[in-house]
This record gives C-alpha cells, sequence and structure tokens, in this order.
C-alpha cells in the first residue's frame, strides 16, 4: 500500500465495525530505526463512503503533520513522514449524519 521497502511495523488498529488503521515503516533494522520514515493508512470497513481521515505527526516538533482528509469509501492515505516512528496517527470518521464513529490518537512505536 505505501510503496517498495515498507513493511509493517506497528500493526493496526481496529475501530469496532468502522475502521483499521495500519503503520509501516521503511527498513526495521540498523542505526536510527526510531528516524526511519514511517506511512499509514485509515482503511474504512463499514461498507459506505465517509468523511474520514488520518494524520501522521513525526516526534519532531519541526516537522507539519501529513494528512487525508474527505470522503472515502475505501480508505484515507496513505501519508507519510520521513521520520515518524515515535510519532502519532489519529484516524477519524463520521457517520452520514455527522456523528463521530472514530476519534483516536494512538502512539506508532514503542519509544521513551
Amino acid at each position: 500500500m505505501c510503496g517498495s521497502g515498507y513493511t509493517i511495523s506497528t500493526g493496526a488498529w481496529r475501530y469496532s465495525t468502522y475502521g483499521t488503521t495500519y503503520t509501516w515503516t521503511n527498513g526495521t533494522s540498523g542505526s536510527g530505526y526510531y528516524d526511519k520514515p514511517i506511512c499509514t493508512v485509515f482503511f474504512n470497513d463499514s461498507g459506505y463512503t465517509r468523511y474520514m481521515g488520518v494524520r501522521l505527526k513525526s516526534n519532531y516538533t519541526s516537522d507539519a503533520p501529513a494528512e487525508d482528509f474527505g470522503a472515502f469509501g475505501s480508505y484515507a492515505g496513505p501519508v507519510y513522514q520521513k521520520r515518524g516512528y515515535c510519532g502519532t496517527v489519529y484516524s477519524y470518521m463520521e457517520d452520514s449524519n455527522g456523528k463521530i464513529l472514530v476519534d483516536r490518537v494512538q502512539t506508532v512505536g514503542s519509544c521513551n
């Protein structure tokens, strides 16, 4: 989904029957592991087109967040950060009446 060199890193977060957010990292070993490029996608599992989005923030305050929001039937993203393994991913989804179905922030990797 994210391109060549990306392998699933931190697994997935499932939000009931609404959607699942996955993160992938590009490179999984060697020096600077926590600064590896990261990619995330929020899949729409509801079966309906929804207003939804995903935002990826790196662990560096100087890096602007990457995001993709809109009406999607399949997924939001992929979005990328050059050094995001220690960052956060935000997943959001509404139903057709504007009721919030998913509004979650997750830590991407195990960092201290």
